[in-house]
C-alpha cells in the first residue's frame, strides 16, 4: 500500500491519555504519510507526545478554532508531495479495521467525488447518521429548541435514516469528524471558511465543494467508533458558536474561492 495520506488532527485541551489510543493508530496505518496536529490548547505534553513520533506540532498560542487550525495543517501539505489525499480527523475517533483502504478505493474510482466518509457509530455502538441532506432554518434552529417529536419526518429526512448503509452514496453534506478528501479539491477551494469559528464548517465546506463541480459520499462499508458529543445543546459559548454559524451559514454568501 502507498503512502499517501496526510492527516489533520485540531486538538483543544483533550487529555494526552485520550489521545494516544488514536495516535496509536495512525501509526500503525500504513497508508499514512504523516500526521499534523494543530493545538488550539497549547499543551507542552502534546507538544512532546507529537514530537517525539516524528510527526508536526503547530500552534499559535491561542484556540482559533476548528477551520482555523485546519488551514494552518493544509499550508503544510506542499512538504509531502506524495501524498494526494487529506484526512481530516477527529482527536476522539477509533476504529477496530482500518477504513482508509475502502475509503481510498472509493476516490480513486469515482473521478467526480472529492471526499467521503465512512459510517461512523458511537461508543454504545449506535449509527450516529452524520451524513446529512441539505439544512433548512427550520432543521437547524428547531432541532435545537423544539422537541424533535415535533420535527421527527423531516429530522428523519435530513439525517439520511432511509440510507443504504450497503453501499456508498453521494450525499449533500458528510461529517468532518473523519473525511477523506482530494488534496487538491481541499486545496481549490483554499480550505474551511475562517468565518466559522466551531460549528458547520464542515458543513460550508461540503457546499463549496459542490460549487466546483465535486462531490461528497459516504462508504459506510467502512466504519470507524467516534465519541460524539453535543456540547452545542448545552447553554453558553457552544451554543453560541451554533447559532451563529447556523447564521452566517444561511444569511452570508459562501466566500468565494
Amino acid at each position: 500500500m502507498n503512502r499517501r495520506v496526510t492527516v489533520g488532527i485540531v486538538v483543544y485541551k483533550t487529555p494526552i491519555s485520550e489521545l494516544v489510543p488514536l495516535f496509536n493508530q495512525l501509526h500503525d496505518t500504513p497508508e499514512v504519510v504523516q500526521v499534523l496536529v494543530f493545538d488550539n490548547g497549547v499543551s507542552t505534553a502534546l507538544h512532546a507526545e507529537v514530537v517525539r513520533r516524528g510527526w508536526i506540532y503547530q500552534t499559535e498560542g491561542r484556540n482559533l478554532g476548528f477551520g482555523s487550525g485546519h488551514n494552518r495543517l493544509l499550508a503544510r501539505l506542499g512538504d509531502y508531495p506524495q501524498a494526494d489525499l487529506h484526512l481530516l480527523c477527529n482527536p476522539d475517533v477509533a476504529w477496530e479495521e482500518n477504513p482508509l483502504p475502502r475509503l481510498i478505493s472509493y476516490l480513486d474510482t469515482n473521478s467526480r467525488v472529492c471526499a467521503v466518509m465512512p459510517d461512523v457509530f458511537g461508543l454504545d455502538g449506535a449509527r450516529q447518521y452524520l451524513a446529512k441532506g441539505k439544512p433548512t432554518p427550520l432543521i437547524l434552529f428547531g432541532r435545537r429548541f423544539l422537541p424533535r417529536a415535533w420535527l421527527t419526518k423531516r429530522m428523519d429526512q435530513y439525517e439520511l435514516r432511509k440510507l443504504s448503509f450497503d453501499r456508498p452514496t453521494v450525499v449533500p453534506i458528510i461529517s468532518g469528524c473523519f473525511m477523506l478528501l482530494k488534496t487538491a479539491a481541499l486545496q481549490a477551494i483554499d480550505g474551511f471558511d475562517e468565518r466559522y469559528f466551531l460549528y458547520l464548517e464542515d458543513y460550508d465546506l461540503c457546499r463549496r465543494l459542490q460549487k466546483k463541480g465535486y462531490e461528497v459520499a459516504i462508504e459506510p462499508r467502512a466504519k470507524i467508533l467516534h465519541g460524539h458529543t453535543r456540547s452545542s445543546y448545552s447553554w453558553g459559548w457552544p451554543l453560541w458558536w451554533h447559532v451563529s454559524s447556523a447564521l452566517r451559514y444561511f444569511l452570508c454568501r459562501p466566500r468565494k474561492s
